[in-house]
């Protein structure tokens, strides 16, 4: 019975060590441009007004409204589901906004890495309470759906 336990604890003890040892060692995409965020996508030969107007309709179709843009930032704003104000807003349920904030850098060669990062935002436009976070999530998916879509019209004109 003891040699059982002792066995069990060995491999939970050697599973525990691969899981740490595999967080550390960080993603290949992590070290490219954008890796850090929600989703990026490099476009090349392409201008500032031709991007913002394909990433605007991009997200346009999400349901998300433009919300500020300078030269090298957009952010967009969309009403919250209940899912998401459960998810993010708390126990009411209510009230969250999804705020996806994008910033443009130029890099070398005539390419620009169009970065997203989201956020769950409650009681928004608020000035004295308004709580923005940064959202952790395991699934970034749609959000690198909306970046890849973007990529796709501005590699294909």
């Amino acid at each position: 019975m003891k040699t059982t336990i002792r066995t069990a604890l060995k491999i939970a003890a050697l599973l525990l060590a691969a899981l740490c040892a595999g967080s550390f060692a960080g993603c290949a995409s992590s070290k490219q441009p954008g890796g850090y965020s929600h989703g990026a996508v490099t476009v090349k030969n392409r201008s500032d007004a031709e991007i913002r107007q394909v990433t605007k309709a991009v997200f346009g179709e999400d349901q998300y409204a433009l919300k500020s843009e300078g030269a090298d930032y957009m952010q967009f704003e969309r009403p919250g589901s209940r899912r998401d104000a459960l998810k993010w807003g708390g126990w009411f349920g209510e009230g969250v906004v999804i705020r996806a904030k994008l910033r443009m850098t130029r890099l070398a060669g005539d390419s620009c890495v169009l970065q997203l990062d989201m956020y769950s935002v409650r009681d928004a436009g608020d000035s004295v309470f308004e709580s923005e976070s940064r959202m952790i999530m395991a699934n970034k998916r749609p959000y690198r759906q909306l970046m890849d879509e973007i990529g796709k019209r501005l590699n294909a004109k």
